[in-house]
Parts: structure tokens; sequence; C-alpha cells
């Protein structure tokens, strides 16, 4: 039986080898197409060539890939159906073999016959066929390959017929071949695959014949040269080959869900409720993994928000499989080792992904512990939960609903679903209004526009204002007042090289529009607009206007990134090197190499640099030059940036010189003072400055210095002395503690002192099993080891409720001649535990855990049984 890199590397070396395409490596899941989210498709790196704007470099112009995909995030989302499906994920490889006007349908098509039937060895009356309904060509090659007409099935334009990827564009029929796993997998007694898509039919190879054209009236009409694009999902097929039902039991996803079972202590197939949450994990760990390894982090915009979305879902769900957090980084290993032979990079940056997750999972448990808490402040009112607060749970703690409504039903209230379900809808509403950069679609019509008018005049550095002509919009089909505007020159500043993009106003007597969010797709400078009044007409006139107060604050915070990098390798040395910025209005970020942590003294060395050079008010130029006259001024330049023969450089007195294409102030006086806000770790060896500058630095030490005041009165003290008072309180909260540890110490020892007449005689010692009075974990620890010393050779389970409320402490202690029977106390604890909605566990002499207090009475009597 053939594994999943088995399949892989049979399809490469058979288009490669017997068919002389060209291997192309897999592009990264971060696309260079800024108009889309992630990489959806096999053809997404080849569709400069499908739309003839580049030519390929290599001859025969073939192509064949596997490529890594991602899908959880706008219209091709499948996170919805992952895990409750037996073959959907958010992540997967695409096996794709491509044409650029070479060769075409009576090529292709015997070949695809050819790979699944004699080198995959599927069988041949399992298969069917579906064509276009009028492909008759593709019907009489199908037919030639011996397949009988009955297994060709003719379909219409929504199964079998690939629209353009825009409003224009290339587009044709598909063929698709489909594998029938049995009639024992139909849904119904008339099951079949010209009407079903169950799961019983199986599409795994997909033939798009990309022969026509379609114009912005839907005019269709025969392109000179035709292509071919077919994709096959490595999970899909190599389920198949592998006679499974679901590909989370084939070797590409099944040492993944067994880790996830160890992990969790359950077994796969024994509850369909489980199984789910067990794929979720599963399916989620490999994607989150492939994602930061090609540099995406978790964020709230774009793709780095579907990051910590799908990471969040998969940590909800091994809180219902029990499982503590943090726990997901430990399954990058065992993705790493299944997939390190096709991804070697991985290997390379296993560090690096391992602790990013586990920072997110640090981060996410205690946004979660603080759901619980306000979760039990709801139920203690004893009324139904509200779908606002549902939705607060949901959306600021990351709360599943699903927990929620649990948890309220075990004490006998319900949670108003459709309430949530509103505020779910509303927010839905609100992010549309703030709608970024990133379309969820890959929208190539933008590139269709560009081809037909040419790249956007840029004024911006120039003008805040500028008179413009529309020469297109992209509106939205499912909201009309919301509408992408393209000009023919726009003062726009449009989001590139870590800068956002402008906002403003565009109109004139009859319409008004509000520029949310400016961005390009190639040369063309895209405005995403709300409708305020009127109506977009093609080729009339707008005062394009820009939100000056808003661009004059992001000029100041971009200076200052600069300034930073300078001041960074004045005092941390040439290792720093920029990774990464994101300049707003508001605040500075800006990533950069290092391999520790700065001390308090640099962070503050550093700010003092800045804010000298700043008092010496000195001059910003900019320049344009060949970018090889440009290099050998010594100007920086950010590692892996693309840059055209002519550069803008960027210059700050004789302290920095970088390439830069962002807006910045004239004299760097303008930003009066910058605070360095935080300094921390993103990843191995990567580290992130967040700073303000201008009236956003003044109103943030306004802020600290409100607090010191508040504490100065508070405490009576003069401000200066507000620390020394604090530590003070600290240390005497300490020493505090500490009394009251020992003061309960020697309670516990007094309270235990008594349960020794209450132990029964039991073969080779006694036995200690009792549920007793809320008390400290670590007393309670005090004071079954007190308890053990007096026994003797004994067995002692002991629960005890929480003193704050918040469940109980479960402790075991087994002494060795009883270890030496088989007695474990982490045995003990773990099943205790289990039945009272908890975890626990430890060494076969002494174990400790905590569960709920519902079940407690039944659980040891279980256990005394079992004794």
């Amino acid at each position: 039986m053939l594994t999943g890199n088995e399949i892989r590397d049979l399809f490469l070396k058979f288009f490669e080898e017997k068919h002389n395409h060209r291997i192309i490596e897999s592009s990264s899941l971060v696309p260079d197409n800024p108009t889309v989210l992630l990489t959806t498709a096999g053809m997404l790196q080849f569709v400069p060539y499908f739309l003839g704007l580049e030519q390929p470099n290599f001859d025969p112009p073939r192509a064949v890939t596997c490529q890594k995909c991602a899908r959880a995030g706008g219209k091709d989302s499948d996170i919805e159906n992952v895990g409750r499906t037996p073959r959907h994920h958010t992540f997967f490889e695409m096996l794709g073999n491509f044409s650029f006007g070479d060769y075409f349908k009576k090529e292709v098509i015997p070949w695809s016959w050819e790979f699944v039937t004699e080198y995959l060895k599927l069988d041949k009356n399992r298969l069917w066929i579906t064509i276009y309904n009028d492909d008759n060509e593709a019907f009489e090659i199908w037919k030639k390959m011996g397949i009988p007409e009955e297994r060709i099935l003719r379909k219409g334009k929504k199964d079998n017929f690939w629209g353009p990827p825009g409003a224009t564009g290339p587009c044709g029929p598909c063929s698709e071949i489909h594998y029938d796993l049995g009639k024992e997998f139909k849904c119904s007694e008339n099951c079949g695959i010209a009407t079903c898509e169950c799961d019983r039919w199986v599409e795994i190879w997909n033939l798009v014949f990309m022969e026509l054209f379609q114009d912005e009236n839907n005019n269709i009409y025969p392109l000179k040269k035709k292509n071919v694009d077919t994709g096959m999902g490595l999970e899909r097929i190599t389920m198949v080959v592998q006679g499974k039902t679901s590909t989370f039991e084939t070797d590409l996803l099944k040492p993944i869900l067994d880790e996830v079972c160890k992990m969790s202590s359950v077994e796969y197939k024994k509850s369909e409720k489980i199984d789910v949450s067990l794929r979720i994990i599963t399916d989620h760990a490999r994607c989150v993994t492939f994602l930061i390894n090609d540099g995406v982090l978790p964020g709230n915009e774009g793709r780095n928000y579907v990051l910590r979305m799908i990471m969040r879902r998969a940590l909800r769900h091994g809180k219902i499989l029990g499982l503590e957090l943090p726990f997901l980084h430990k399954l990058v290993d065992v993705v790493v080792k299944n997939y390190s032979k096709a991804y070697p990079d991985l290997i390379t940056n296993t560090d690096k992904v391992k602790n990013i997750i586990r920072q997110e999972e640090e981060q996410f448990n205690k946004t979660l512990d603080r759901g619980y808490k306000i979760l039990e402040e709801l139920l203690a009112e004893k009324k139904d939960i509200s779908g606002e607060d549902a939705f607060k749970l949901y959306d600021t703690f990351g709360f599943p609903l699903e927990l929620t409504v649990e948890i309220a039903q075990e004490s006998g209230l319900k949670v108003d679903i459709k309430g949530f379900n509103k505020e779910m809808a509303e927010q839905k509403t609100r992010a549309k209004a703030a709608a970024q950069k990133i379309s969820l679609t890959d929208d190539l019509v933008y590139v269709d526009i560009e081809k037909e008018f040419g790249s956007t005049e840029f004024v911006g550095y120039e003008k805040n204002e500028a008179k413009a002509t529309i020469i297109a919009k992209v509106e939205d089909v499912k909201d009309s007042s919301f509408v992408d505007i393209i000009l023919d020159k726009t003062p726009f500043y449009a989001e590139s090289g870590g800068q956002v993009g402008d906002s403003g106003i565009l109109e004139n007597d009859t319409l008004k529009v509000e520029v949310l969010c400016t961005f390009k797709v190639n040369k063309l400078f895209v405005h995403r607009c709300k409708i305020l009044e009127g109506e977009v007409f093609m080729n009339d006139f707008v005062n394009a206007k820009i939100d000056v107060a808003r661009r004059e604050e992001i000029k100041i915070h971009h200076t200052n990134a600069h300034l930073l990098q300078a001041a960074l390798i004045k005092v941390l040395g040439n290792e720093v090197k920029q990774a990464g910025s994101q300049v707003e209005e508001g605040r500075t970020r800006f990533d950069f190499s290092f391999s520790r942590a700065m001390s308090y003294y640099e962070i503050k060395r550093v700010e003092k640099i800045i804010n000298d050079w700043i008092g010496e008010k000195l001059e910003v130029s900019t320049e344009v030059m060949d970018i090889r006259e440009a290099q050998k001024t010594g100007a920086m330049a950010l590692f892996g940036e693309k840059y055209e023969d002519k550069v803008r450089v960027v210059s700050i007195g004789n302290i920095s010189k970088e390439f830069c294409g962002g807006t910045h102030v004239k004299n760097i006086g303008d930003l009066r003072l910058i605070k360095i806000v935080s300094e921390g770790a993103i990843a191995a060896g990567t580290r992130r400055i967040e700073a303000v500058a201008g009236k956003c630095a003044i109103e943030y030490l306004n802020a600290k210095e409100d607090a010191i005041d508040k504490l100065s009165t508070h405490f009576k003290t003069p401000y200066e002395e507000v620390y020394e008072r604090v530590e003070k309180l600290q240390e005497e909260n300490k020493s505090l503690q500490k009394e009251l540890s020992t003061v309960q110490t020697v309670m516990a020892k007094q309270k235990f002192a008594s349960y020794v007449e209450k132990a029964v005689n039991i073969d080779c010692g006694k036995l200690f099993v009792a549920k007793i009075d809320a008390m400290d974990a670590n007393a309670v620890k005090e004071g079954v080891e007190y308890l053990g010393q007096k026994l003797g050779d004994s067995i002692i389970v002991v629960i005890a409720p929480k003193t704050d409320g918040s469940g109980s402490t479960i402790i075991a202690k087994v002494s060795d001649n009883f270890v030496a029977k088989g007695v474990n106390a982490g045995k003990i604890v773990s099943e205790i535990a289990a039945k009272c909605g908890g975890k626990g566990g430890g060494r076969p002499q002494f174990a400790q855990g905590g569960g709920k207090c519902e079940g407690i009475e039944e659980a040891l009597e279980d256990f005394k049984k079992s004794v």
C-alpha cells in the first residue's frame, strides 16, 4: 500500500519524467497577491502565466506541483466543516499539473486515467467521470479510454464549469474523476452520483480546461492559447488508495490524531462528539504549524487573525477533552516528523513554531480563565444567560458557546442562542464597515482593470487633495453600500511597507463616499469605500481628500520606525536586522532580529538617543535613485523585499538612510517625544518593540502620571516614594502569607491527627478514604504526608473543596508495599478526577489533581469498592 509521501513523489515524477514537466516548489501559504488572504489553490502562483502577463521561464511551458493550501477565511473557507465531516481540512496539499498554452484535453485526459488506474491501481469499476454539458470533445476522449457512456455524466455550470476569478477573465469547462466508496456508504435507496453529494462519492481529481474568456458583459470568446489547470487533493487520494473512509485515518494525519488521543487519554471512534474535537485538534495543529512556518503570526487582522482563530478553536476543543493548556505546541514535533521529508524547512523552524504557539496558548489560557469567572458570576444570579453576555464571553474571552450552554444546563439554566446569533451578525456588520485591505476572494478583476487603464498615479507625497476621475469600480454583491473605487490618480497612500493605507473622503456635487482604507494590487490603488450619499458613476470627477490629521500621525510614527532601527543598531550592534513593522496613526510596531531580551537600561538608552536626535531637529530628505547607486550610498534595504530599478531613499541627517516608499515628516522635531511602550519576544530570535510618538507619547505619559497620582493619594505618599511603598507592602504580604501557611499546616496536622483512628484495616496495612472540610491545597498535602507517617503502610485518598470555591483538591498517597502490589496513586487520582470533571496524576507513591465538587461522593464510593 502506498504511503501519502510515496503518492506525492509518484505524482511529481510521473509528470516530470514521463511527460516533461518542470517540478515547481510549493509557494508560500502567504501569497504574493495582496488581494488574496491565503494560498487556496495550486494555480495561484501561476496566475500571471494564465493571464499572459508573464511567460514561463521553462520550456516546454508545463509545470507540476504539490502546493500547500489553506482554506480558513473568505469564500473558500472550510473551517465550519472541519472535524464534522470525514475529509474537510483547513490545511491540505494540492497535487496539480499545468499547461500554459501547450497541451490540452487529448493529452491530459489519457494521462490522468493512466495515473489513477496504472500507477495508483484504482479499481476502474469504481471510477466515474463528470463533464460539462456541452463538452463533447471531452466526452469522446473519455469514451476512447474505454469508459462506458453511462459512467460519463454531463453536468451544468454549477458543477462542471469554472468561471473567471473576477468579473472578467479566463474560464472554461472541467472534467472530474470521482471514486465510489461502495454501496455500504449510500445515503438512501436513490443514492447516485448524478444527483447526490453524500460521502459515498469522492471527487479525487479535477481537470480544468481554460479555453474561454468572459468579458464584462458576460460574453464568452475562445482563447488563442488554451491552458490546463488540474487539482488533486493529496489527503483525499491517499484516503482512497489506502482504503480508508476518512482522511484522518490516512498515514498523513493518523500519527497526529494518535498523539492527540494519547495526550487526552481518550479513544477514537468511541463517541462522535469526542471524535469531532479530536479531528479538529488534529487538523488545526497541522495547519497552524505550516502557517507559522511560512511567517504568519497570531494577530487581530487578516491572515494573522485567521491563525489566531484556528489556534483558539483547537484550544477550545482541547478544553472540551479535558486537556490543560498549554498543549497544542506539543503536537508540532509529530507534524514535523510526518512532513519534514517534503518540507525540510519545518525542521529548521521547529523551535520557533513551538514557541509562538506556546505563547499564544498561555495568553489565551489567561483569557479563558477570566471567562470562566465571569460565567460563574452570571450563573450565581440564577437567571438565564442573555445573548449579549454569551457573546461577550465568546468575543472578548474566546469562550466557546457550546461550553456556555453546557455549563448553564448543569445549573438548570438556558442561553439565549437567538440573541447570541444576533450579536454575532451585528459584529460581522461592524467588521465589514471596518473592512481591511485583504479581499477574501482572489479578485483578478483588479488585474484586468490595470491592464485596461494602466497603473494609478500617486500624488500623495506632494498633495493631500486632488481632482481625479473614477475609471473603475468593483461592487460588493452582498452589500451595495460598499464599493472599491479606482481613480486615475490619488493622494491616498496604499498600504505597503508596513504603513497603513490612508482614509478620507471622495466627493462631488452628487456623491459622497468614505474611504475606509486604501490598498494596492500590483500598481493599482484601490479605495475601499462606504457610500454615504449618491451613486458611483464611471468617468465622474471627484475631489479626493485624505484625512490629513490621521496622515500626520502616521508620518510621525513611520519616521519613528527609521529612528528606532538606527538607535537599536547603535545600542545593540549589527546583529539587529529589521524583521517587519506596522506603522499606524497611534503607534509604531518594530520587529527585529536579536538573540535575547533587552535590558531596562538598553531600552532607556534607545529612548534617550532618539529623543536627543529629535531635539536636534534633523531634516528628513528623500531622493529617487537607481537601485545600484542607492546601494552604493549604504542605504539599508529590508531583507526579502522586492524593489524596482528606481527606489526612493529616505535620509535623516547622517544617522539613517533607508529604501522606503512611505510618508515621513520633513523634520524629526515634529515627533516632539517618543516613548517605548513594550519590548518582548514574538519568536525565537525575533523581538518586537512598540512605541508611541508626538501627542500619543504625551497622552501615554499623562495616563501613567494619573495612575501614579492616584497611588500617591491613596497611600498618602509623595509620588517619588510610591515604588518603595508598594515594594514594602509586597514584602509584608509575602511575610503574612508565609505565616498563614505555617498556621494552616499546623491546623492541618491537628485535623489529620484525628483521622488516624478513622483509618480501616485492610490486607497489608491501613486505608483512609474521605471527603474533608474545605482547606488550602498545600495544607491538604501537608496533612496527607503527616497522616501517612502516622499510619505507616497505607493507602490514603482525600478530597477537599478549595477555599476559594473553584473546585476540589484530590490527593492520593500510597506506601511502597502497596505500590509493589500494583496500587498506583497517579492512576487513582486520574480516575477520580475524570469522574469529577477534572484532571490529575503523578507518581505511584503520591499524586495530586483537581475536579469539580459534583460527583465527589460517588467517585470515592467507586474507589472504595474497587479496593
